[in-house]
C-alpha cells in the first residue's frame, strides 16, 4: 500500500489513534535545542515540521517559537492525543515531528504558514511523564490471546437506542494498512453485506491513493459507495458541520447496512455513532458504554465500573467523549445524563444543513422503519 501520512481524531480524537514508538533511549541525553522548517499544515490544523525524531522522552515540557512571530510554552511531547480539548502537544505521531490540538485546530490559532521556522526548547524534562503513564495506550497489530477478529477490528454492530440490528455497523478502517486490519475488514464488510461506508479517516484525495486493497474493497470505492466526511478533529466547525450535514444527505440516498469508520474506529466513529444512537433515543449510558467498548478492545481499558469503579483510564476517555458532547449539543458535561439527547441531537444535525424532513428519514432508515 501507498505510505501516507496519518488522519489525526480525535477524536480525539481525535478524535484519530496510533502507536507510540516502541523503542526508546536507554538514557536521557541532555536536549539541545532544534530549530526545524514547517513542511506542511494538514487538513486537521496540525503543522508538521522535518524531522523525524526529536532527543525528547514522552512526558516532556517544551516551548516552540516561530518565525512568523507565534509563540508557545510549556506543551507536552506525547506519542498521541492525549490531554483535554484545547490543549496543545507536540508528537511523534506522524512521520514527521508535530504541533497538534486536542479536539481543535491548533493552526486556526497559530496562523502557521509552510516554510517558517520554528525553534524548540525544553521547559521542564519529565513534567508530564505521569499524565503521560495515565494515558499511555498501543492498539496492538496483532489479535492478543483469546481475542477473536471483530474485537480485534473493532467491528460490532451498533443496536443503541431503536437502532434496528444489522442496519449499523462500526469498525477500524478498512483501508489504512498501519494496524494490519485491511484484508480482515474486507471479510468483515462481505460478511455483513455493508452496503456503504461512511470513512471519517480520510479526505477523497487519500482514499483514492491507496493501493493493493482486497478487491471488494476497491470495488466500493470505484461504486461509490464510500462517502468521506472531512471533519478532522472539530465537530462544530463550520466546514466539518457541513461535511456531515452533506454526507449523511448522500447516505440517505444509498442502501444500507452502513459501516461508520476512521482510523482506529475509536473517537470520530464513536461521536458519529453516538450521534446515531441519540438520535434514535438513546440514553447517555448507552452511548458511553458504546464508547468505551471501543477502547476495551483496542487498549484493554477497564471499562467494569463495578469491579473498579475508579479506573483512573476509564475517566481520562470518556472524558473525550463528554467533551465533545458538551460542545455538539451544547449542553454542559455536567447535565448530559438529565438532558433530552435526542431533541439536541436534531438541533445540531439541522445546524449541519439537514431539515426535519430528512432527519424523520435518517431516524427511519436507522430504526429499520424506512419504506
Amino acid at each position: 500500500m501507498k505510505k501516507k501520512l496519518w488522519t489525526a481524531f480525535t477524536c480525539c480524537l481525535v478524535l484519530s489513534g496510533c502507536a507510540p514508538k516502541e523503542t526508546r533511549p536507554a538514557a536521557r541525553k541532555a536536549f539541545e535545542t532544534v530549530t526545524a522548517t514547517v513542511l506542511s499544515t494538514d487538513q486537521f490544523g496540525d503543522v508538521l515540521f522535518d524531522l523525524e525524531t526529536i532527543n525528547l522522552e514522552y512526558g516532556d515540557s517544551v516551548n516552540l517559537s516561530f518565525s512568523g512571530g507565534y509563540h508557545i510554552e510549556d506543551i507536552p511531547y506525547y506519542p498521541d492525543f492525549y490531554g483535554k480539548r484545547g490543549d496543545a502537544i507536540l508528537s511523534d505521531f506522524f512521520d514527521t515531528i508535530c504541533v497538534a490540538g486536542i479536539h481543535h485546530s491548533f493552526n486556526d490559532t497559530a496562523g502557521i504558514k509552510d516554510g517558517e521556522t520554528v525553534t524548540i526548547t525544553m521547559n521542564e524534562a519529565g513534567k508530564y511523564l505521569e499524565k503521560y503513564e495515565a494515558y499511555h495506550v498501543d492498539p496492538d497489530k496483532t489479535p492478543w490471546e483469546g481475542q477473536t477478529n471483530a474485537e480485534f477490528m473493532n467491528a460490532r454492530m451498533v443496536t443503541t437506542g431503536k437502532i434496528e440490528p444489522g442496519i449499523l455497523h462500526r469498525s477500524a478502517s478498512p483501508f489504512e494498512a498501519s494496524f494490519g486490519r485491511v484484508e480482515l475488514m474486507a471479510s468483515y464488510i462481505q460478511a455483513n453485506n455493508i452496503q456503504c461506508i461512511l470513512d471519517f479517516g480520510d479526505t477523497e484525495e487519500a482514499l483514492l491513493s491507496y493501493t493493493d486493497l482486497p478487491e471488494h474493497t476497491e470495488a466500493m470505492i470505484r461504486n461509490g459507495q464510500v462517502i468521506c466526511f472531512e471533519v478532522g478533529n472539530e465537530f462544530t466547525n463550520p466546514v466539518a458541520m457541513k461535511s456531515i450535514g452533506d454526507g449523511i444527505k448522500k447516505m440517505l440516498g444509498k442502501e444500507g447496512p452502513y459501516l461508520v469508520q476512521c482510523s482506529l474506529g475509536r473517537d470520530r466513529t464513536g461521536v458519529i455513532c453516538a450521534l446515531f444512537g441519540m438520535l434514535c433515543s438513546a440514553s447517555y449510558d448507552e452511548i458511553v458504554e458504546d464508547y468505551m467498548i471501543s477502547y476495551n478492545l483496542l487498549h484493554k481499558v477497564d471499562i467494569n465500573l463495578e469491579v473498579n469503579p475508579d479506573s483512573t483510564q476509564y475517566d481520562l476517555f470518556k472524558t473525550r467523549l463528554d467533551e465533545i458532547l458538551e460542545e455538539i449539543l451544547e449542553t454542559d458535561i455536567e447535565d448530559l445524563p438529565t438532558a433530552d439527547l435526542q431533541s439536541k441531537t436534531r438541533d445540531y444535525f439541522k445546524r449541519c444543513g439537514m431539515n426535519d424532513r430528512e432527519l424523520d428519514q435518517l431516524t427511519a432508515v436507522l430504526e429499520g422503519s424506512a419504506s
